[in-house]
């Protein structure tokens, strides 16, 4: 995930556990959130987005690889992969060039996929 030369240069997101953003993200690299987020979230650039276990994430989602543990009550779209995985519940729209929903993840959504 976070190579050595990255985390040198603080090429890297974090937003931590009781943490509450309310507005507009915008990030480059790597980026992991355990935080409560009401706004849009985008990653410029590089970087995969990992929405951990007690994430909250209400708004608009667009980034290249995003992977979800938390909760999302948005729309998503992905260039690369959306992985949802056990403990997430997701609720909206997502279009992404691949989607993996994991067994036990909770999911309301319309989907597209879209050639790359």
């Amino acid at each position: 995930m976070i190579n050595d030369n990255d985390f040198r240069q603080f090429h890297y997101n974090v937003l931590g556990h009781k943490s509450q953003v309310i507005g507009d993200l915008i990030l480059s690299g790597d980026s992991i959130i355990t935080a409560s987020v009401e706004g849009s979230i985008e990653v410029k650039v590089s970087g995969k987005l990992i929405l951990e276990r007690g994430s909250f994430v209400r708004g608009k989602i667009k980034a290249i690889d995003l992977e979800i543990f938390g909760q999302v009550e948005g729309d998503i779209e992905c260039s690369g992969l959306v992985s949802i995985r056990s403990s997430a519940h997701v609720t909206g729209s997502i279009k992404s060039a691949r989607l993996v929903i994991y067994p036990g993840a909770v999911v309301e959504m319309t989907a597209n996929s879209q050639e790359t």
